[in-house]
């Protein structure tokens, strides 16, 4: 029932082609090798800016830095469409690695919306010293290795992916709710429209499906 559930919420946001997943242990994982990096990456990433950055009031990047970072977009971009107009063939790791680079990046652009900015003390940009990249970046590509190993299970994996899922639309839910100022009320609201989101799309998802047959 566990993996049922899994796979119906990564149905709501890939393809699910078995020949474009990570295999571990013989089971197909609930979302393809590029999605599954977009995710390690935006978890990673969420996680550093969550812990190091919560009690401060900042920005998003400079211009300098954010060009930088919207230059780990393109491997994906170009990977994604020379795949899907058979101007050459990707593989699973390419697919993993470039959807990390995709995927680390977004939340330094979507964090500092939900700083809270202070009128006694500047802001500051989201990624001020060499380490709010590396550190993200080194965690992103330590947790590719492991899916890529298939380490340490199937079922551990698929729920790594999926609860990176649910939270990143939770994070873009809660800015539905700028007036709701208890955190726990926002929170609450975010998840139930994320979840509601994600099962509306999988059953879309699955009504295309079974039209196509």
């Amino acid at each position: 029932m566990l993996h049922e559930v899994l796979h119906f919420f990564g149905r709501a946001i890939c393809h699910q082609l078995e020949e474009r997943s990570l295999q571990v242990s013989g089971e197909t994982l609930a979302v393809c090798a590029r999605d599954t990096g977009i995710y390690i990456g935006i978890f990673s990433t969420i996680i550093y800016l969550h812990f190091s950055k919560r009690k401060q009031s900042v920005t998003i990047p400079s211009i300098k830095i954010s060009f930088l970072l919207l230059s780990f977009l393109v491997p994906l971009i170009i990977d994604g469409l020379g795949s899907y107009t058979h101007l050459f063939d990707s593989n699973n790791l390419r697919r993993l690695i470039t959807g990390i680079a995709f995927g680390f990046v977004l939340p330094y652009f979507i964090y500092p919306l939900l700083s809270k900015k202070s009128l006694e003390h500047g802001s500051v940009p989201v990624l001020s010293k060499s380490l709010d990249f590396f550190i993200p970046l080194v965690l992103s590509i330590f947790l590719g290795g492991l899916f890529y190993l298939g380490q340490p299970s199937h079922t551990v994996l698929d729920g790594f992916v999926i609860f990176s899922v649910i939270s990143w639309f939770s994070l873009l839910a809660s800015f539905l709710f700028p007036f709701i100022r208890r955190v726990w009320v926002r929170l609450t609201f975010s998840i139930l429209v994320s979840l509601s989101f994600l099962s509306i799309l999988s059953l879309a998802h699955i009504k295309i499906l079974s039209l196509s047959l």
